[in-house]
C-alpha cells in the first residue's frame, strides 16, 4: 500500500492544529483554559497567560473575539500587552470575596479601618504595559446595587474599582471600552506618561461613585478622543489622601477632544487635594447634559495652579440633589471640608472660548480671603435659561461644614472672595420667562483686582442692576 495517502491524512490533521497555535509572543487565554464556565477557573487562566508571556520578556495576552469571562481579579505585568479582541467581555464577579487586589478609598473621615475594595483589573510597578481593544471590561455594577432608587442607587459597602494602576510607567491604553462600573472605573494613582486614546466608559448614570477616569498623583497623562457617561465626574484629577503612600504631583495632563455626560461634573480638578495638582490643558470637549461642566475646588491643603480651559461646549441643568452640583457651567471653590481643614490655594486658572447653556451661572467662590486668586475668564458665553425639573436659586458649596446648599440667586457670574478675577469678551444673556431668582449679569463681593470690563450682559429683568459689585463678602 503506498504511504502518499496516509501522509496526506496526517497533513490534513496536523494543518488545523498548527493554525490553532498561537505565534510567537502571542498567548490566548483559551489556550491556558479560559472557558467561560467558572470565575476561579478563568481567572486562573488569564492570570496564568499574562504569566507566562511576562517570564518570555514581554508580548500580547489575547482575549478572543466574542470569548466571555467571568472573573475575579487579573494582574498585569511589565511588558506586557492585554488585548481584548472584538465581542469579547472580561466581567467582574458579582462577589466581592472573589478579588485578591485592593485599593482604598481617597478620603475617609471615620475613626475605624478604611475599607478597601477589590479590583478586577491590576498592575502595581508595572513598566511597558498596554491594554487595548476593542473588547469590554464590565464592573458588573448592578451586583452591588441594593436599592433602585428614581435618581439615585444605594449600594452595599464593599465594591470593586473596575481597573487600577497603582505606580505604573509607559502605559497605554486603547480602544477598549469599559461599563458598569459599580465603583471608580478606571483609577490612576502615582502612575507617570500614560495615554488614555479613544475610550469609551459607558457608566449608569444613577451609580454613585463610579467616576470615569481618576487620574491621581500621576504625572504626564494624555486623554484624547474618549466618549464618557458615568452618574458621578467623567474626569477628576487628585491627589487623595488616601494614597498608600505615593506622593507625586498630579501635573501635566492633557485632556482633549472628549465628549462627556455626567450627573455630576465632566471635568473637576479636587476637591480632595492633598498635594499639587498643576500644568493641566483642557480643551476642544463637549460636555452636555451633565449637572456641572468643568470645576476647580479646593477643600483640603494642597494647591491648584496653572490650568487651561479652552474651547469646550458645556451644557448643564440641575439634577436630584443628592448629585453635586447646580447646574453651574463653571465652578471654582475653595472651602474647607471640615472645621480642621487647613486650606491650601487656587492660582492662575484661565477659561478661555467656552460657549455655555445652562441653568445655573460662573461661581468663584472662597469662604475666605487669600485661597483663591488669578482667576482669568477670556471670550466665555454663558446662556442661562429656566430650569426644568428641578428646582434653582440655590449653589452648591459640597463638602463643607456648614450649608452645603445655599439659597443664593442665580447670576451670569458670581464672584466672592477672590482675588485678581478678570472678565475679557465675555457675555450673560437670559432665555425667556426667567424666574425671579435669576438676578445680575455680575454679582460680585470681596473681589480685590476684579476687572470686569470685558463683560457684556444685561439683568435678568427689566431695571434691575446688570452689575452688583460689592467690596466685601
Amino acid at each position: 500500500m503506498s504511504r502518499a495517502p496516509i501522509l496526506r491524512g496526517l497533513a490534513t490533521l496536523l494543518v488545523p492544529l498548527c493554525a490553532m497555535a498561537s505565534p510567537p509572543g502571542i498567548f490566548s487565554v483559551v489556550d491556558y483554559g479560559a472557558t467561560g464556565r467558572g470565575v476561579q477557573a478563568d481567572t486562573a487562566a488569564i492570570q496564568g497567560a499574562i504569566d507566562a508571556c511576562a517570564a518570555q520578556g514581554g508580548g500580547r495576552v489575547e482575549v478572543p473575539p466574542g470569548t466571555r469571562l467571568t472573573i475575579g481579579t487579573v494582574v498585569l505585568k511589565s511588558h506586557v500587552e492585554l488585548h481584548l479582541g472584538r465581542g469579547s467581555l472580561l466581567q467582574g464577579s458579582p462577589r466581592h470575596a472573589d478579588f485578591t487586589r485592593f485599593a482604598p478609598p481617597p478620603v475617609s473621615f471615620d475613626p475605624g479601618p478604611v475599607p478597601m475594595m477589590g479590583v478586577i483589573v491590576y498592575a502595581e510597578k508595572a513598566d511597558d504595559i498596554a491594554v487595548t481593544g476593542p473588547g469590554r471590561i464590565d464592573g458588573n455594577g448592578m451586583a452591588y446595587v441594593s436599592k433602585v432608587g428614581p435618581y439615585i442607587y444605594t449600594c452595599v459597602g464593599l465594591r470593586p474599582f473596575t481597573m487600577v494602576l497603582k505606580e505604573c510607567t509607559h502605559v497605554l491604553l486603547r480602544d477598549f471600552s469599559l461599563t458598569n462600573s459599580a465603583f471608580w472605573t478606571l483609577r490612576l494613582l502615582g502612575c507617570d506618561d500614560v495615554t488614555a486614546d479613544s475610550l469609551r466608559i459607558d457608566g449608569d448614570l444613577l451609580m454613585p461613585n463610579n467616576d470615569g477616569l481618576d487620574i491621581d498623583w500621576s504625572s504626564n497623562v494624555r486623554v484624547r478622543g474618549c466618549h464618557i457617561t458615568t452618574g458621578d465626574d467623567c474626569i477628576s484629577l487628585k491627589t487623595a489622601p488616601l494614597s498608600e503612600g505615593v506622593s507625586r504631583p498630579c501635573e501635566n495632563i492633557v485632556i482633549t477632544g472628549c465628549t462627556l455626560v455626567t450627573r455630576s461634573c465632566g471635568v473637576v480638578l479636587g476637591c480632595d487635594a492633598a498635594g499639587p495638582i498643576r500644568n493641566v490643558i483642557v480643551s476642544g470637549c463637549v460636555i452636555s447634559d451633565s449637572h456641572r461642566g468643568v470645576a476647580v475646588r479646593l477643600s483640603l491643603g494642597g494647591t491648584i495652579e496653572h490650568v487651561l480651559f479652552s474651547d469646550l461646549v458645556i451644557s448643564t441643568r440641575i439634577f436630584d440633589s443628592m448629585w453635586w452640583g447646580r447646574g453651574e457651567p463653571i465652578q471654582v471653590l475653595a472651602l474647607p471640608w471640615t472645621k480642621d481643614t487647613r486650606l491650601g490655594v487656587i492660582r492662575d486658572v484661565r477659561f478661555s472660548n467656552l460657549t455655555c447653556t445652562c441653568e445655573n451661572g460662573a461661581m468663584v467662590y472662597a469662604a475666605q480671603p487669600g485661597h483663591i486668586e488669578g482667576i482669568s475668564f477670556e471670550g466665555v458665553s454663558i446662556r442661562i435659561v429656566r430650569p426644568g425639573t428641578f428646582e434653582g436659586g440655590r449653589q452648591d458649596l459640597r463638602p463643607s461644614e456648614g450649608d452645603a446648599l445655599p439659597r443664593m440667586a442665580t447670576s451670569g457670574f458670581l464672584l466672592r472672595g477672590a482675588a485678581r478675577v478678570s472678565l475679557r469678551d465675555c457675555s450673560v444673556t437670559w432665555g425667556p420667562n426667567p424666574p425671579a431668582y435669576f438676578e445680575h449679569a455680575l454679582d460680585a463681593a470681596g473681589c480685590p483686582g476684579l476687572d470686569d470690563s470685558g463683560l457684556a450682559g444685561e439683568a435678568a429683568h427689566p431695571g434691575a442692576e446688570a452689575r452688583l459689585i460689592r467690596p466685601s463678602l
